[in-house]
């Protein structure tokens, strides 16, 4: 029994060492990119909000500042007095200030990373998931109908304006962050597609598939075993830059009034003190959100531009 498990275990790690030396190697590529680090480490720390907003956050989502006599209810002097500034212990504790309603805008901040990152992570993966493939298979049967099919479609969607196409869709469906989500994927997946697919045209052309080819194995295992690993590391590039692209646009689209008010977000913050009128008042409330979504989006395209250079076939 020792030797079948010894032999068991020498067989799998044959099977897998290369694959983690290929991991180790591209590792040791991204760190030598400070933009890709900082990326990595600003995305680390909003991940660590989204995860544990109860850790980091100052107060609960239901705190609010100068509560009167009255348990929720603010006498009049104190409605005068809101949004208030950044306060450290007098007479409460708030370091990016409240807004109108006397909410802690460092509270909504950190509550609001979830929102962002779901979004970003969601729309990056499913545009993906759907755009991979569909290039994999057009860029594999080039010049067929196959091919043809996919990319007239692909011609259309790529035609439609994005984000008037994301407003009637979200319109049309009901404004909920799974929607938007939605949204959002069935236009960014285009990119993906056209990209993948003349990545696909050229592997197939090379040596290593006419091999496979001629030892007859099928399409699918072609497809999914001998090019799809060579095509992963660019996809990564393009799921980082979907995923930026993605909180953008539910930024853009809560600013808009199309936003799940049934959750925190940057844009919604950012929504409200211009429907109230704030934004030359309180830079305390204007300014954290719009910094939050900008560093945010610059973590993934920081990430996405070092991974394209990690998974350039020209570097050594």
């Amino acid at each position: 029994m020792a030797a079948e498990e010894r032999s068991w275990y020498q067989s799998t790690r044959r099977k897998w060492e290369p694959r983690f030396e290929r991991i180790a190697r591209g590792w040791r590529r991204y760190r030598q990119h400070r933009m890709g680090i900082l990326g990595l480490g600003i995305l680390v720390f909003f991940s660590f909000w989204a995860l544990f907003p109860d850790v980091f956050a100052p107060h609960s989502p239901q705190w609010t500042a100068y509560l009167g006599t009255e348990p929720g209810r603010l006498t009049a002097r104190q409605v005068e007095t809101l949004p208030h500034p950044p306060a450290f212990g007098d007479p409460f504790y708030a370091p990016l200030g409240t807004n109108d309603y006397g909410t802690d805008i460092a509270t909504l901040m950190v509550y609001s990373a979830e929102t962002a990152l779901y979004i970003g992570f969601a729309a990056g993966i499913l545009s993906s998931l759907v755009g991979v493939p569909l290039g994999l298979i057009s860029g594999y049967y080039g010049d067929t109908w196959i091919d043809e099919t996919i990319q007239r479609i692909a011609d259309i969607t790529y035609s439609l304006p994005f984000l008037p196409l994301v407003i009637v869709l979200v319109a049309v469906r009901g404004i909920t962050t799974t929607n938007i989500i939605l949204a959002i994927v069935i236009k960014s997946w285009v990119n993906n597609c056209i990209i993948i697919r003349g990545e696909t045209l050229s592997l197939k052309e090379r040596a290593y598939v006419d091999s496979a080819k001629v030892a007859g194995a099928s399409d699918a295992r072609i497809v999914f075993r001998h090019i799809l690993p060579n095509i992963l590391p660019l996809s990564f590039v393009y799921l980082a830059q979907d995923a930026a692209a993605a909180i953008l646009t539910q930024a853009a689209l809560a600013y808009l009034g199309l936003a799940d008010f049934t959750t925190f977000s940057w844009g919604l913050m950012l929504q409200n003190i211009q429907s109230r009128g704030y934004i030359f008042q309180a830079p305390w409330w204007l300014l954290p959100p719009g910094i939050a979504i900008t560093l945010v989006a610059a973590a993934f395209y920081f990430m996405g531009f070092s991974m394209e250079d990690v998974a350039n076939p020209q570097r050594d």
